[in-house]
C-alpha cells in the first residue's frame, strides 16, 4: 500500500502523497468549501449516493473558480449503479486510494487548464452562468454537452453542468440561459427532443387524462355504440343489455345479436361524465400539473426544444479570456443602440453619402484590458462604468449620433456630417475625459484605451467597413 500523509480536517482528512494533495471526503459532513482551494482534487467515498450528490453540487455551484473547477473523484469500494447526473460532474472514480496515482496526469491536465483562463466578474446572472459552463466544459476539453434523461429532473432531460446553478422549480430556466449561450456564438446547438412544459411554472410533471368536454371531469365512463344491422338502431350497450343474462338484445326489434362483424358492429364509443352527466363521443385532453397542480388543456402547454450543444471557437476563447456579459446586458444601456439596429442605421446613412457627398465618421473605443478591468470590479460597478462610458461619450457628441457596444469591451459610435480631421479630434478628447473619468472614480485601477476613427467611404458595404474597423479588437 501507497504511504499517505494524512492531516486530520475535522472528521475528513486531508491525503498527501509527494506533491499532492487531495480532499478526503468519507462521511456525513460537509468541509468548508474555501479551503477546498488550496488541494489539487476533491476525493469522495461513496457510501450514500445523496450526500455524494450534495457534496458534488456544493462544489460545482460554487461561484469562486477555484473552488467550482477542482477536479473531483469517487472513491467506489463497493460496486454501485452509476448515476448519469453525478458521472457527468465529476471526473474519475478509483476502487482505492491506491489507484489516486493513476489520476494525477488528469489532475495535472485539469489544472493547467484551469491556470490559463482569465476568470472575470460577470455583469449579470445570465453572463456568471455562461461563465461558469464554458470554462468547465474547456477545462475538462468537454466538446459537446449532452442532455440526459432524468426522472428527478423538472424537465425530464438534465444538463448538469447547468442544473448546478438552479433549484429544482427553476431548472427551465437553463434552457433560456443555454439558447442565449447559442445566440452569442460559444454554443451550437443540434436538435435531440421536445418537452412540453407547464404554463405556469414551467414543471414537466404532468398528468394526463381524458376529461368531459362540459365540466372537464375525468370521472368519465366509456360505453361501446352499437349499430344493429337488420334493423339498424344504433345506441349504446345498456340499451341492449337485459336484465335475465349477459347476452345482446335490440331494444327495437327484440332480436338477438349472437355475432359481431355479422349481426352488429361497435363504430364507436361514447362517454358518459359521472359529475355532470353530460354524454359526448369526443372527450378533451387536460395535463394536470403535479407541482403547482393547475389542470387545464395540453393545447396550453408551452413545447421547448431539448438540444445538444457543442463548445464553439469563439466559447474557447471566451472562457480563455473571461465573459462578462451578453449582448442584452449591454443593450440596455440608456443612450445606446442595440447593434443590429447601428448596422441598419449605417447602412441608411452610407446610403445617404451616396447623393450628399458629404463627411461622416465611424469610431470605435476599445479597453485593451478589459478582463483585468472587469476582474476587479463587482458586477454593479460594471453596470456603473457602462453607464458612466455612454454618458461622457454621448455629451461629446451631436444628438444624432449613435453609439453601441459592439462587446463588453467596445464601443462604436457614428458621427455624420463631420470632417474626419474633427473626428479624430473628438476621438481624442473622449478618451482623455473617460481616462479622468476612471482616474477619479477608481484607486489603482489602469484603464488601456484603443481607438480607431476611419471615414465612411460609400463604396464599401456598411458591414465590410464595421468588420475592417474592428478586426484589430477581435
Amino acid at each position: 500500500m501507497k504511504h499517505f500523509e494524512t492531516h486530520n480536517y475535522k472528521s475528513n482528512f486531508v491525503l498527501e502523497q509527494g506533491q499532492y494533495s487531495y480532499v478526503y471526503i468519507r462521511n456525513f459532513e460537509i468541509p468548508p468549501l474555501e479551503e477546498i482551494a488550496d488541494h489539487d482534487a476533491v476525493v469522495i467515498e461513496v457510501k450514500n449516493l445523496d450526500f455524494v450528490r450534495l457534496i458534488v453540487n456544493a462544489v460545482r455551484s460554487n461561484l469562486d473558480p477555484d473552488i467550482y473547477l477542482t477536479p473531483i473523484f469517487l472513491l467506489k469500494k463497493d460496486v454501485l449503479d452509476d448515476v448519469p447526473y453525478i458521472e457527468e460532474l465529476v471526473d474519475g472514480s478509483i476502487k482505492s486510494l491506491d489507484d489516486l496515482g493513476f489520476v494525477n496526469k488528469e489532475i495535472d491536465k485539469i489544472n493547467i487548464r484551469k491556470n490559463s483562463l482569465n476568470i472575470t466578474s460577470s455583469v449579470s446572472f445570465e453572463a456568471q452562468v455562461i461563465t461558469k459552463l464554458i470554462a468547465l466544459m474547456y477545462v475538462r476539453e468537454l466538446k459537446v454537452l449532452n442532455p440526459i434523461p432524468d426522472k428527478y429532473s423538472n424537465l425530464y432531460y438534465s444538463f448538469p453542468f447547468m442544473a448546478i446553478n438552479f433549484e429544482e422549480k427553476e431548472e427551465h430556466l437553463a434552457l433560456k440561459i443555454l439558447n442565449l449561450a447559442e445566440e452569442e456564438g460559444m454554443l451550437r446547438s443540434e436538435y435531440f427532443d421536445r418537452v412540453y412544459l407547464c404554463s405556469s411554472c414551467s414543471g414537466s410533471h404532468m398528468s394526463y387524462r381524458e376529461v368531459c368536454p362540459k365540466c372537464s371531469s375525468s370521472n368519465t365512463t366509456p360505453s361501446d355504440i352499437i349499430h344493429h344491422f337488420p334493423c339498424g338502431y344504433v345506441g349504446p350497450m345498456k340499451d341492449f343489455s337485459n336484465e335475465i343474462d349477459d347476452k345482446l338484445d335490440c331494444p327495437k326489434c327484440n332480436k338477438r345479436l349472437r355475432h359481431i362483424g355479422v349481426d352488429y358492429d361497435k363504430p364507436s364509443v361514447i362517454h358518459h361524465c359521472n359529475n355532470c352527466s353530460h354524454n359526448f363521443q369526443d372527450y378533451n385532453v387536460n395535463a394536470k400539473c403535479m407541482s403547482c397542480h393547475t389542470d387545464r388543456s395540453v393545447e396550453t402547454l408551452k413545447a421547448h426544444d431539448i438540444k445538444t450543444y457543442r463548445l464553439t471557437k469563439k466559447g474557447e476563447l471566451a472562457a480563455i479570456k473571461g465573459f462578462t456579459s451578453t449582448s442584452k446586458d449591454i443593450e440596455d444601456v440608456m443612450g445606446t443602440v442595440k447593434y443590429d439596429t447601428f448596422k441598419t442605421m449605417l447602412k441608411y446613412e452610407i446610403e445617404r453619402l451616396k447623393q450628399t457627398l458629404g463627411d461622416s465618421n465611424l469610431c470605435a473605443i476599445h479597453i485593451g484590458n478589459s478582463s483585468q478591468v472587469y476582474s476587479k470590479l463587482g458586477s454593479e460597478l460594471q453596470r456603473g462604468v457602462f453607464k458612466d462610458l455612454v454618458s461622457v461619450i454621448r455629451s461629446n457628441i451631436r444628438s444624432s449620433d449613435v453609439i453601441a457596444f459592439w462587446s463588453s469591451s467596445t464601443i462604436v459610435v457614428s458621427m455624420n456630417d463631420i470632417p474626419h480631421k474633427i473626428a479624430l479630434r473628438i476621438t481624442g478628447e473622449m478618451v482623455e475625459l473617460l481616462s479622468e473619468l476612471i482616474k477619479s472614480s477608481f484607486d489603482d485601477l489602469e484603464v488601456n484605451f484603443e481607438t480607431k476613427t476611419v471615414a465612411l467611404d460609400y463604396r464599401k458595404p456598411h458591414e465590410m467597413q464595421l468588420r475592417e474597423l474592428l478586426a484589430e479588437f477581435d
